[in-house]
């Protein structure tokens, strides 16, 4: 009876085997898929209350689409923003086009971009010094997709067996602002070092240097010098700690040495931006926490934001958050119109 059984065990191993037998050939001819897509559709409503008991309600819509199609060692490159905002009744839309360009990777060395590119240098969250050909990054939202400029990068890519363990090298021209950068990467040991020079016969030239780096695994340091032919300079020194407990804290303290228009984010010499997320406190599912804080050190004010983002369903996000500006009624965010701010963001992934 047990060589019955052991008999018939190994015939329906072989028969089993042989349902699914490989042709290994045939895994040689498999494509890759010839193109990839990513973006999301977020709908936010805000109540934001005035200094002069004055509220208001706004409602935004916004769509973004990140598109890649690939031929051969061709990447064609599609970044399109939409947005619709309703403002008290003021409506406005604009459609965007933030990145269109082409890639050629001509080998493993050598690559050519041509088109509108977000170069996204630099290392700091908030505010990068050397973002000599980037826009602004709105601090409220800085992973925002941000608008490129029209363009033509040349990158060369180098993998070395020693202490400098790669090293990449971009020049860049932009014809509208007649700007022509350069730029240098390399790892050393386990640090990242940009070294970055812009020339332009319109503008100041610019140079400037980045670093980051781990200390541990969970303990990452970063900065950011950028100093312009003019005088002017900017740095950053920021840090980044994950706790065993899974608590996120990102600091970075900006420096610069003289007052810009106050129009951008950044105007006065110094601040300092704290953040902090707790993943999934108390053992609540699918939530996480924050508070972020901007002090403007030289006039003491500042602007906290605290919410929470639950993400129990899907590829949906619900982040709910208040805010607020503290500061006397000259300085920086306690001049500001708006008092108080109730925010409610709806985010679909796909």
């Amino acid at each position: 009876m047990k060589k019955i059984l052991v008999s018939t065990f190994i015939f329906s191993s072989l028969a089993i085997a042989n349902d699914y037998e490989f042709d290994f050939e045939e895994l040689d001819v498999i494509e890759t898929k010839a193109y990839e897509y990513n973006g999301y559709i977020k709908g936010d409503y805000k109540y934001q209350l005035k200094k002069e008991d004055y509220y208001q309600n706004s409602y935004l819509g916004e769509f973004f689409l990140n598109y890649k199609y690939f031929k051969n060692d061709y990447t064609f490159h599609l970044d399109i923003m939409a947005n619709y905002e309703n403002i008290d009744s003021d409506k406005d839309d604009e459609v965007v086009l933030n990145q269109g360009f082409i890639n050629y990777k001509y080998d493993n060395n050598h690559q050519v971009y041509l088109g509108k590119k977000s170069a996204k240098w630099g290392k700091g969250y908030y505010v990068n010094p050397v973002a000599f050909i980037d826009r602004q990054k709105d601090p409220n939202n800085p992973e925002l997709s941000r608008e490129g400029f029209t363009q033509i990068n040349y990158k060369y890519n180098k993998v070395l067996n020693s202490e400098i363990q790669n090293i990449t090298f971009d020049m860049v021209y932009i014809k509208t602002t007649n700007i022509l950068a350069f730029k240098t990467y390399m790892l050393y040991k386990d640090i990242d070092i940009d070294f970055i020079y812009t020339y332009s016969d319109e503008t100041n030239n610019k140079i400037g240097f980045d670093f980051s780096t781990n200390i541990e695994t969970n303990f990452e340091i970063h900065g950011e010098y950028g100093r312009f032919d003019n005088g002017y300079y900017s740095y950053l020194l920021g840090l980044k700690y994950l706790t065993l407990n899974e608590l996120t804290i990102l600091s970075e303290y900006y420096v610069q040495n003289e007052i810009g228009e106050k129009n951008i984010p950044f105007y006065d010499k110094k601040y300092l931006i704290n953040s902090f997320t707790q993943k999934e406190p108390f053992d609540i599912l699918y939530i996480n926490i924050y508070y972020k804080n901007i002090l403007n050190i030289d006039d003491n004010s500042h602007q906290n934001k605290l919410g929470f983002i639950y993400s129990g369903v899907k590829n949906l996000d619900l982040d709910i958050s208040i805010s607020n500006n503290q500061g006397d009624s000259l300085s920086q965010y306690g001049s500001k119109p708006i008092d108080k701010s109730f925010w409610a963001s709806l985010k679909y992934s796909f």
